[in-house]
């Protein structure tokens, strides 16, 4: 495989190696599942010791979200999905998020299961959440890990798996760090939790989430709804044909649903589901700005745009919301708000994924500045945010940050006397702003270029 099928690789399983489970028989979720006694081999301690490294590694290096509210809502719709009386062996049950833009979620062995703050934003509801935290949970309670472990011992080499991983150009920031961390510690973890199980063990887990769905009650028809919202390409890096033995999500949508059958719920009124989204968005709205960010840090600029219309939606009167509508749509600058549907086919893909290898975000925004397609879309961005920043100033509560924001946007446009007067407003109203130092800056290189 070379380079860049290897990135590619990394890049569309990042997307796919989620599975949202549906229901099935309460019963069958009470029993043991390892259909025999799992025992316990010395590669198997060797690997569990490597991912206790990992958590730690994981909370040193920042990348866990820190935030008790957070925190205490995964642990307890986690713990609500367990099998009663069940004690397993190096397990010790976390649900924790990870700072990372990338929709995406795993499960260590020891129990530890992450949920990319991304996927965390793109759901609408407490179900969909459920449904993505049963899978993983099937993972550890069938020991999938170790077993693929013990299968890829045999199959291939750590030094190519490590290859791989450098020779992928990370989507940036905190996003390409929890790859680069793990695959430091254990790369046979890489390939298993975050690049995804055989067919085989993914279905497993599919459908005996499922069954963990039905017995804590979560509405299953919700399950396939936020397989549906995974198979969203809004960065167009869905790529056909990443991994053979991994099913892909079309496929799961298919056989999750069959096996669903007449046990879906399908009377569930709207208003209930509704209330369920309002709150769910509630809670998890401070978790999505901090997201939001994350993506646009990453270059995921449509992903902000997305997620930022979202929240807007829940809330249209939030002065933050419409803020972060506007900041996506300042940075996104040169590019279109969605792809267009010629730009969604594989080889379009292929082709866009060989060029953000070889660009910076910045080099990127430079080449599409250059064109006449880009120069119309910087302009109607442009004309967006302002839009929004401007109406966010407008309501209680304004971010300070709005200020900021349409500052860059006036220095970009070559708007110097309102550039400064928006920049000198932020330093007022945030003394004491982390990058209060980096807008001094820029306010005096402004204040001297119109002298």
């Amino acid at each position: 495989m070379n380079g860049f099928s290897r990135r590619q690789v990394i890049v569309a399983t990042l997307c796919f190696c989620l599975a949202v489970p549906a229901s099935a028989a309460r019963l069958m979720a009470q029993a043991p599942p390892p259909k025999e006694e799992f025992k316990f081999g010395k590669a198997d301690l060797d690997l569990l010791e490597q991912v206790n490294l990992l958590d730690k590694r994981f909370e040193r290096e920042g990348l866990v979200y820190a935030d008790d509210a957070t925190s205490a809502y995964l642990q307890r719709v986690g713990e609500s999905l367990l099998p009663r009386d069940l004690n397993l062996e190096h397990v010790l049950w976390k649900f924790r998020a990870l700072r990372d833009p990338v929709p995406n979620a795993f499960a260590l062995p020891n129990g530890s299961v992450y949920v990319n703050t991304g996927l965390i934003a793109l759901l609408d509801n407490e179900s969909q959440l459920a449904s993505i935290l049963a899978h993983e949970i099937t993972h550890v309670l069938n020991r999938h890990t170790y077993l693929q472990n013990r299968s890829n011992r045999k199959k291939i080499l750590a030094i190519n798996i490590i290859n791989a991983v450098g020779a992928w150009n990370p989507v940036g920031g905190v996003a390409g760090l929890a790859i680069g961390v793990i695959a430091a510690v254990s790369p046979f973890i890489l390939v298993s939790t975050i690049f995804g199980y055989s067919r085989d063990l993914e279905k497993e887990a599919d459908l005996k989430g499922e069954d963990l769905m039905a017995a804590a009650e979560y509405p299953p028809e919700e399950m396939v709804k936020a397989l549906t919202l995974l198979s969203n390409d809004v960065e167009g890096e869905q790529l056909k044909w990443f991994y053979n033995d991994h099913p892909q999500l079309k496929d799961r949508i298919a056989y999750v649903t069959t096996y669903l059958g007449s046990k879906a719920n399908k009377t569930t009124a709207a208003a209930e589901l509704k209330r369920e989204k309002s709150a769910y968005l509630a809670k998890i709205e401070t978790v999505s700005h901090h997201d939001i960010q994350l993506a646009i840090n990453a270059a995921r600029f449509r992903t902000a745009v997305y997620l930022s219309q979202k929240f807007v939606d829940f809330k249209p009167d939030s002065a933050e919301n419409i803020f972060w509508l506007a900041e996506s749509y300042r940075t996104l600058g040169a590019r279109s708000p969605e792809l267009k549907e010629k730009e969604l086919t594989n080889s379009s893909k292929k082709d866009a994924a060989r060029k953000r290898a070889k660009l910076t975000p910045e080099e990127e925004e430079r080449e599409l500045m250059a064109t006449d397609v880009g120069q119309q879309n910087w302009k109607a961005n442009r004309q967006k945010a302002e839009e929004l920043y401007l109406k966010s100033l407008k309501l209680d509560n304004p971010v300070p940050m709005a200020h900021r924001g349409l500052g860059m946007l006036y220095e970009k446009s070559g708007r110097t006397k309102e550039g400064i007067d928006e920049y000198q407003k932020y330093l007022d109203l945030a003394p004491d702003a982390l990058d209060r130092e980096r807008i001094q800056r820029r306010l005096q290189t402004l204040k001297s270029s119109g002298s």
